[in-house]
């Protein structure tokens, strides 16, 4: 036993699994003061994670008060265009052509239960959930208390955060299963296995339930190519694991598309969504686009063109001057033929556009942006956000009509006071600028450059996903400042890990042992035997 402990030692193993030598141990008659020494050391132990993290649960409780004052004042939820899709999508059971459906089959899960505050509730603690993530990773590679409490600050306490929380939207649950797959890799250097395939298989949801999941899924390879040191062959089968993993709820997905629609997709939007993109831009006179592709240009100079989403949605984009619905199969190829020429005709003008709605997302103040509207379904207001122009039309009523169907029950957004008062002069202070999100971003690169260990490169996966999630809405659609809130906890996983300590992050002891510790230091100070001596705190 003591040379294998000593083998261990020397080779950087860590101590000896507590079950290599436990079983050894002579039985010790037990007194019955003993007895009562160790029931207390039990119950001491139970508690000893929650004193161990005290600043942690101090946080989670104020981040919860600050959510239950937001559940308050906006009842039953928050409302923007998309959620009545997502309900839509929800009640029928069927996937959606405009976006991915992996938020419909979460709500159709919750359907039996009526419940949008139910929804709205599994939202927040989704929340809270990627904060004590954010947290315990920063944390297990050697970030200081404090400074794990502070990567996960943001996603705990912003306002625009919690606010999206509130909001019949998909971006709180990929937050949440986005951080996940990261967990899965992160949690062990090099993660095991099943870890690995169970990333994939995370990582695979996210792109179903948004299509910048792309970016979690470049993230996570990236982590497993760039961990802990193996051969490359190895890490090569690490990544295709996560593959694997990744294209099966992709897959499975796409089957269900097809039987609805006639072809295997995630979506009928991509290229909707392009045209608008490019409507910025877009010169016929330098596209040279074919005959069938010429009812898509416009005469309006790029100056005085609408906002590239009223091209999409708007009844005076020439798109919706062609026959059929907006997620017609024909009109959604023909918009992505015109989109592809307009970028490689114009290759400049493209990256003027993307790189000018990207930089918005770093101003240090919130402009009004895209439109007035689109603005204020961000803001805890004295009055709920309209839904469309004319609150009062037929249409804005025929939408709550089709969603109180899942309520079965009123769904409009009522406000009380005093709770959405003092929701509203929080969003005022505490949220993170843009300028903010811009240095996170840039100190997390730069830290990993400089430092070059392990934890730099481990940095590089969660530090890919927050660019991606930044770059990908301007490349292909729109700018949105909803989903600049989404990519912050992914920016500061990456500051925090580049920061980490460089002493065998991400290799713990064994949870015998690690779970031992504390019980028999413990019951040593009441002259108990001691489990845990020897044990190294894990980062």
């Amino acid at each position: 036993m003591v040379w294998t402990r000593l083998q261990r030692l020397w080779l950087g193993a860590g101590p000896v699994p507590a079950t290599e030598f436990e079983p050894r141990l002579r039985p010790i008659p037990v007194t019955a003061g003993a007895r009562l020494g160790r029931g207390r050391a039990r119950t001491s132990g139970r508690w000893q994670p929650v004193r161990a993290h005290a600043p942690l649960v101090v946080a989670l409780l104020v981040a919860g008060l600050l959510r239950l004052v937001a559940a308050l004042g906006y009842r039953p939820a928050m409302w923007f265009t998309d959620s009545f899709t997502y309900l839509d999508e929800a009640i029928d059971g069927r996937p959606g052509l405009p976006r991915p459906g992996g938020y419909s089959i979460y709500l159709w899960l919750l359907k039996p239960f009526h419940s949008l505050t139910l929804v709205m509730a599994t939202q927040h603690v989704m929340g809270l959930a990627v904060g004590v993530l954010v947290y315990a990773l920063a944390w297990r590679y050697g970030v200081p208390k404090w400074g794990a409490l502070l990567a996960a600050a943001p996603v705990l306490f912003d306002a625009y955060e919690i606010q999206l929380e509130r909001m019949i939207l998909s971006d709180t649950l990929f937050l949440a299963i986005g951080m996940a797959a990261f967990a899965l890799v992160l949690w062990r250097s090099p993660p095991r296995p099943w870890a690995v395939a169970a990333a994939g298989l995370v990582a695979g949801a996210s792109v179903v339930t948004r299509p910048t999941g792309i970016a979690v899924v470049a993230g996570v390879l990236l982590t497993v190519l760039l961990g802990a040191r193996q051969t490359w062959g190895r890490r090569f089968g690490t990544a295709a694991l996560v593959l694997a993993g990744c294209v099966a709820p992709v897959l499975a997905y796409g089957m269900w598309f097809n039987s609805h629609y006639g072809e295997f997709a995630l979506n009928r939007s991509t290229g909707v969504f392009l045209y608008g993109r490019v409507m910025r831009f877009a010169d016929c006179e330098k596209i040279h686009p074919p005959r069938e592709l010429r009812r898509l240009c416009t005469k309006v100079p790029p100056e005085r063109r609408m906002i590239s989403q009223n091209y999409i949605w708007a009844a005076a984009s020439p798109l919706n001057h062609i026959r059929g619905g907006r997620y017609s199969r024909r009109k959604n190829h023909m918009a992505e033929r015109f989109a592809v020429r307009a970028i490689e005709a114009q290759p400049g003008d493209y990256l003027k556009a993307v790189s000018h709605d990207t930089l918005r997302a770093f101003d240090w103040s919130r402009t009004v942006f895209p439109d007035r509207l689109t603005y204020d379904r961000y803001q805890f207001g004295p009055r709920p956000a309209p839904i469309s122009d004319n609150p009062r039309s037929r249409h804005a009523a025929a939408l709550y009509r089709r969603a109180a169907q899942y309520e079965q029950g009123p769904v409009q957004t009522t406000v009380f006071q005093p709770w959405a008062g003092f929701a509203g002069l929080y969003q005022k202070v505490f949220f993170l600028r843009g300028t903010m999100v811009g240095l996170i971003l840039a100190a997390g690169i730069v830290l990993a450059l400089v430092r070059r260990g392990l934890p730099g490169r481990l940095a590089a996966g969660p530090w890919a996903a927050a660019a991606g999630l930044v770059v990908l809405p301007a490349a292909t659609a729109e700018f949105d400042y909803r989903y600049v809130v989404t990519a912050v906890p992914f920016a500061c996983l990456a500051l925090a890990l580049s920061c980490a300590s460089r002493n065998n992050p991400g290799q713990i002891s064994s949870p015998a042992v690690a779970s031992g510790t504390a019980w028999g230091e413990a019951e040593g100070s009441r002259g108990g035997a001691v489990a845990g001596r020897g044990v190294r705190r894990g980062p």
